[in-house]
């Protein structure tokens, strides 16, 4: 071993290699490194993404079958997918996304309470073997009901127009 001139010990030998600290090192090496890839990636938004769960439900209610009492229940599913609402449900199909995002636009633009201005004051037609339609639209705002045998809802307006229009593939509903 050689000692260089003004030097008071020799030179160290170099430490041992330990494999728990390479492992350790690599393991925190691996994190910074996932934790920079993760603050690097780009902060906007892809655009906005379904909520999940129903966006409308139509229930049809009410009359005579020969097993007894008649009713459907359809549900449009925020993805567009369309299903009974029985359990376990049955898929039935889906709808475009060109008819999915004018639906969505629809339901958020409509004025509900304006709808409900209209109380129905005729007989319910479940009296008389008929059916009464129960609509549920989810809002930003909430789920949003309307009930024919309630509220008088004109298949005209363009909401009940868009919901028939849609579904009809699906479920038989008023268009007078």
């Amino acid at each position: 071993m050689s000692v260089r001139t003004g030097m008071t010990s020799p030179l160290r030998p170099a430490r041992r290699f330990h494999p728990v600290a390479a492992i350790v090192g690599t393991i925190l090496l691996v994190t910074v490194a996932a934790g920079c890839s993760y603050l690097s990636r780009s902060t906007t938004s892809p655009g906005p993404t379904a909520s999940p769960g129903p966006l409308l439900s139509v229930e049809t209610r009410g009359g005579h079958c020969i097993g007894g009492t008649c009713g459907a229940i359809v549900v449009l599913e925020s993805d567009g997918r369309v299903r009974t609402g029985e359990k376990p449900p049955n898929e039935l199909g889906t709808i475009s996304p060109e008819d999915l995002a004018g639906m969505t636009a629809l339901i958020e633009s409509t004025d509900f309470a304006a709808i409900r201005a209209h109380p129905f004051t005729d007989t319910c037609p479940v009296a008389f073997d008929g059916q009464e339609v129960v609509y549920e639209f989810t809002t930003s705002g909430g789920v949003e009901r309307i009930e024919s045998c309630v509220t008088e809802v004109d298949p005209r307006h363009p909401l009940f127009a868009a919901v028939t229009a849609v579904l009809e593939s699906f479920i038989s509903l008023p268009t007078e």
